[in-house]
Protein backbone atom coordinates (compact mmCIF):
# COMPACT_ATOMS: atom_id res chain seq x y z
CA UNK A 1 0.00 0.00 0.00
CA UNK A 2 1.42 3.83 -0.82
CA UNK A 3 2.00 6.06 2.19
CA UNK A 4 -0.49 7.88 3.41
CA UNK A 5 -0.76 11.33 2.34
CA UNK A 6 -2.14 14.44 4.62
CA UNK A 7 -5.46 14.51 3.01
CA UNK A 8 -7.54 11.90 4.47
CA UNK A 9 -8.61 9.46 1.89
CA UNK A 10 -12.05 9.89 0.46
CA UNK A 11 -13.76 8.36 -3.04
CA UNK A 12 -13.71 12.18 -4.56
CA UNK A 13 -10.05 12.19 -4.09
CA UNK A 14 -9.67 8.62 -5.86
CA UNK A 15 -11.67 9.94 -8.60
CA UNK A 16 -9.54 13.08 -8.65
CA UNK A 17 -5.99 11.27 -8.88
CA UNK A 18 -6.96 8.66 -11.41
CA UNK A 19 -8.81 11.49 -13.69
CA UNK A 20 -5.69 13.67 -13.66
CA UNK A 21 -3.40 11.05 -13.85
CA UNK A 22 -4.87 9.32 -16.93
CA UNK A 23 -5.23 13.39 -18.41
CA UNK A 24 -1.33 13.47 -18.04
CA UNK A 25 -0.55 10.04 -19.45
CA UNK A 26 -2.72 9.82 -22.61
CA UNK A 27 -2.09 13.25 -23.83
CA UNK A 28 -3.61 12.57 -27.29
CA UNK A 29 -7.18 12.18 -24.98
CA UNK A 30 -9.09 15.89 -25.30
CA UNK A 31 -11.27 14.92 -22.13
CA UNK A 32 -11.17 12.68 -19.57
CA UNK A 33 -14.12 13.10 -16.79
CA UNK A 34 -15.22 10.85 -13.84
CA UNK A 35 -18.95 10.39 -13.92
CA UNK A 36 -19.49 12.70 -16.68
CA UNK A 37 -23.14 14.14 -18.36
CA UNK A 38 -23.22 13.44 -21.55
CA UNK A 39 -25.33 15.12 -22.41
CA UNK A 40 -22.65 18.22 -22.97
CA UNK A 41 -20.75 19.12 -25.51
CA UNK A 42 -17.31 16.64 -25.00
CA UNK A 43 -14.24 17.47 -27.13
CA UNK A 44 -13.18 13.40 -28.48
CA UNK A 45 -11.40 11.33 -27.62
CA UNK A 46 -12.63 10.95 -24.43
CA UNK A 47 -12.31 8.81 -21.39
CA UNK A 48 -15.04 8.57 -19.12
CA UNK A 49 -14.42 6.56 -15.84
CA UNK A 50 -16.78 5.31 -13.59
CA UNK A 51 -17.25 3.11 -10.85
CA UNK A 52 -19.27 -0.22 -11.56
CA UNK A 53 -19.72 -2.29 -8.41
CA UNK A 54 -17.81 -2.42 -4.99
CA UNK A 55 -17.68 -6.04 -2.80
CA UNK A 56 -15.92 -7.18 -0.01
CA UNK A 57 -12.09 -6.52 0.01
CA UNK A 58 -9.85 -8.53 2.20
CA UNK A 59 -10.39 -6.54 5.89
CA UNK A 60 -6.64 -5.60 7.16
CA UNK A 61 -8.00 -5.51 10.99
CA UNK A 62 -7.37 -1.87 10.94
CA UNK A 63 -11.41 -1.02 11.73
CA UNK A 64 -11.45 0.33 7.46
CA UNK A 65 -13.89 -1.11 5.71
CA UNK A 66 -12.16 -2.57 2.63
CA UNK A 67 -13.91 -2.42 -0.89
CA UNK A 68 -13.08 -4.43 -3.71
CA UNK A 69 -14.03 -1.80 -6.54
CA UNK A 70 -14.28 -2.31 -9.99
CA UNK A 71 -14.14 0.39 -12.36
CA UNK A 72 -14.83 1.00 -16.05
CA UNK A 73 -12.95 3.66 -18.30
CA UNK A 74 -14.59 4.36 -21.82
CA UNK A 75 -12.45 5.66 -24.48
CA UNK A 76 -14.56 7.13 -26.95
CA UNK A 77 -13.96 8.39 -30.05
CA UNK A 78 -15.54 9.97 -33.53
CA UNK A 79 -17.22 7.55 -35.99
CA UNK A 80 -16.48 10.20 -38.42
CA UNK A 81 -12.70 10.34 -38.55
CA UNK A 82 -11.50 7.54 -40.79
CA UNK A 83 -9.23 5.60 -38.32
CA UNK A 84 -11.49 6.19 -35.56
CA UNK A 85 -11.30 1.95 -34.84
CA UNK A 86 -7.95 2.18 -34.88
CA UNK A 87 -7.82 5.30 -32.33
CA UNK A 88 -10.12 3.70 -29.64
CA UNK A 89 -8.08 0.10 -29.35
CA UNK A 90 -4.46 2.30 -29.87
CA UNK A 91 -5.97 3.74 -26.56
CA UNK A 92 -7.66 0.97 -24.72
CA UNK A 93 -4.43 -0.74 -24.92
CA UNK A 94 -2.36 2.74 -23.48
CA UNK A 95 -4.97 2.97 -20.80
CA UNK A 96 -4.32 -0.71 -20.25
CA UNK A 97 -0.23 -0.20 -19.84
CA UNK A 98 -1.09 2.56 -17.84
CA UNK A 99 -3.29 0.63 -14.93
CA UNK A 100 -0.43 -1.65 -15.06
CA UNK A 101 0.05 -1.76 -10.44
CA UNK A 102 -1.25 1.51 -10.59
CA UNK A 103 -2.16 3.53 -7.11
CA UNK A 104 -2.68 6.77 -8.27
CA UNK A 105 -0.63 8.41 -5.55
CA UNK A 106 -2.84 7.54 -2.96
CA UNK A 107 -3.25 5.04 -0.48
CA UNK A 108 -4.95 2.66 -2.40
CA UNK A 109 -4.25 -1.33 -3.08
CA UNK A 110 -2.25 -1.21 -7.14
CA UNK A 111 -5.00 -1.89 -9.61
CA UNK A 112 -5.25 -4.90 -11.62
CA UNK A 113 -6.30 -4.68 -15.12
CA UNK A 114 -9.25 -7.09 -16.16
CA UNK A 115 -10.19 -6.55 -19.99
CA UNK A 116 -10.77 -4.43 -22.45
CA UNK A 117 -13.49 -4.83 -24.97
CA UNK A 118 -15.43 -2.90 -27.12
CA UNK A 119 -18.80 -1.63 -25.49
CA UNK A 120 -22.18 -1.45 -26.63
CA UNK A 121 -23.74 -1.26 -23.03
CA UNK A 122 -24.81 3.09 -22.37
CA UNK A 123 -27.34 3.83 -25.42
CA UNK A 124 -26.37 7.67 -24.57
CA UNK A 125 -22.96 6.74 -26.45
CA UNK A 126 -24.78 4.92 -29.62
CA UNK A 127 -23.36 6.42 -32.84
CA UNK A 128 -19.73 6.61 -30.86
CA UNK A 129 -16.71 3.77 -31.21
CA UNK A 130 -16.48 2.68 -27.48
CA UNK A 131 -14.12 0.57 -25.83
CA UNK A 132 -14.55 -0.04 -22.24
CA UNK A 133 -11.37 -0.79 -20.09
CA UNK A 134 -12.07 -2.61 -16.69
CA UNK A 135 -9.76 -2.80 -13.66
CA UNK A 136 -10.43 -3.53 -10.22
CA UNK A 137 -8.55 -2.09 -6.86
CA UNK A 138 -8.69 -2.06 -3.42
CA UNK A 139 -9.60 1.19 -1.20
CA UNK A 140 -9.71 1.31 2.44
CA UNK A 141 -13.12 3.30 3.59
CA UNK A 142 -13.42 4.89 7.22
CA UNK A 143 -10.65 5.74 10.21
CA UNK A 144 -7.64 2.94 11.53
CA UNK A 145 -9.14 2.07 14.81
CA UNK A 146 -6.49 0.81 17.62
CA UNK A 147 -8.87 -0.46 20.35
CA UNK A 148 -5.89 -1.23 23.20
CA UNK A 149 -4.69 1.29 24.91
CA UNK A 150 -1.07 2.85 24.14
CA UNK A 151 1.79 1.09 26.38
CA UNK A 152 4.98 2.40 27.19
CA UNK A 153 8.28 0.68 26.07
CA UNK A 154 9.32 -2.08 28.34
CA UNK A 155 11.21 -4.92 28.62
CA UNK A 156 11.14 -7.95 26.39
CA UNK A 157 11.38 -11.32 28.66
CA UNK A 158 11.86 -14.93 26.27
CA UNK A 159 11.37 -17.93 28.04
CA UNK A 160 13.57 -20.50 25.93
CA UNK A 161 13.14 -23.64 27.63
CA UNK A 162 9.98 -25.16 29.99
CA UNK A 163 11.42 -24.75 33.57
CA UNK A 164 14.11 -22.39 32.94
CA UNK A 165 12.36 -19.73 33.87
CA UNK A 166 12.31 -16.07 32.55
CA UNK A 167 15.52 -15.03 30.92
CA UNK A 168 16.24 -10.87 30.58
CA UNK A 169 18.25 -9.52 27.83
CA UNK A 170 20.69 -8.15 30.40
CA UNK A 171 21.51 -11.77 31.80
CA UNK A 172 22.35 -13.24 28.27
Amino acid sequence: MVAKTDEPFSLKQLYRSIEQHVQAHLPGVHTVAVWPVISDRVRLPAVFIEMAEMEPGQDLGTGETCLACKFEARVVTDPIQPDHHQQAVFLAGQLAILLRLQSWGIAVEPSEFVQAMQDWTKPELDGYTVWVVEWTQQIYLGETEWPWPDEPPGTLVFNFEPGDGPVRPEDL
